[in-house]
């Protein structure tokens, strides 16, 4: 009868030993299963923090980008080319003598219209929802430059030097030029290609700083 009990005694202790173990282990897997998925829960945010903080990085860029800015600010204007015919008629007297010529030349001219990109002229803000680039109108930035691409002088008198016409219109062309640059840095057109190649700029900039994702869209507000 005792060594019964005491069989069943060790049995029992045995039992509950390897009852406890498995307990352990099951605890003990649990518990590593749980550390792995905190860990990876906290490797997500991580990662996920930092695609926020990408979205966003580019607000510190924004100080150096006046400055890159007014680096290049003359390869920043707009090239703006159109072509004209222009009518003259010439007289010319001399001794009594009178000739007289139509002159007809075809010529282009090239604009160039861009902004005053000094860092005091200007100013760029901006958060995620967009960039604002603060600044005067375009503005016309060098001389028009004028090449006469072909003239004709159907008739004309024996008094008129085809040459030296030629050149006097020439400069007078330039005059006229000038009188034009209002017009054209004043065309809708020109103003929006001035802007593109601002903004393609200055998205191409902060896009190759460090750990910029996203550059967001960039507008143009006029003083």
């Amino acid at each position: 009868m005792a060594r019964t009990v005491a069989t069943v005694l060790i049995a029992f202790l045995i039992g509950s030993a390897a009852t406890y173990g498995f307990v352990k282990y099951h605890q003990s897997t649990v518990e590593r299963g749980l550390l792995a998925k905190l860990l990876m829960v906290e490797e997500q945010l991580s990662e996920t923090k930092k695609d926020l903080l990408g979205y966003t990085k580019f607000t510190d860029y924004l100080a150096v980008t006046k400055s890159a800015v007014a680096d290049q600010m003359k390869f920043l204007a707009a090239k703006v080319d159109r072509e004209y015919a222009h009518v003259e008629h010439i007289q010319k007297s001399k001794l009594g003598f009178k000739s007289d010529a139509t002159i007809i030349v075809n010529y282009a001219v090239e604009y160039s219209i861009g902004y005053d990109l000094r860092p005091e002229s200007f100013s760029v803000s901006g958060d995620e929802k967009g960039i604002t680039v603060t600044l005067h109108r375009p503005e016309v930035v060098a001389s028009p430059a004028v090449r006469i691409i072909s003239h004709e002088i159907p008739s004309k008198g024996i008094l008129i030097d085809e040459k030296a016409a030629v050149i006097a219109l020439d400069e007078r062309l330039h005059a006229i030029a000038r009188d034009r640059a209002r017009a054209i840095r004043d065309d809708e057109a020109v103003i929006a290609l001035c802007e593109k190649k601002l903004r393609d700029f200055l998205h191409d900039f902060l896009a190759k700083q460090p750990n910029v994702r996203v550059v967001p869209i960039i507008t143009f507000a006029y003083k």
